[in-house]
């Protein structure tokens, strides 16, 4: 990946790398349970989303994939060809 693919997918949405500290029988099942999600980090963030949003700390319209729908549907939409539609 070059520069500047690297400074484009940064400018989408800010982040911070964080690291925690997971029991290995643990970690084995979440990696089994996130088998449909594009990866273990989507899956784990899907998971904190669920409950932020169960909690009323954020609206489902904050979730971080919703965002990104929105935007593919929204670049579609300019286009002759939606996907979505």
């Amino acid at each position: 990946m070059n520069k500047d693919n690297k400074s484009r997918k940064l400018e989408k949405e800010p982040s911070n790398f964080r690291s925690i500290r997971i029991p290995d029988k643990m970690w084995k099942i979440v990696k089994k349970a996130s088998k449909g999600s594009p990866s273990i980090n989507e899956y784990l963030l899907s998971l904190i989303e669920d409950d932020l949003i169960k909690r009323k700390m954020i609206k489902k319209s904050d979730r971080k994939k919703e965002r990104l729908l929105s935007i593919i549907r929204n670049k579609n939409s300019k286009s002759s060809f939606n996907v979505y539609s």
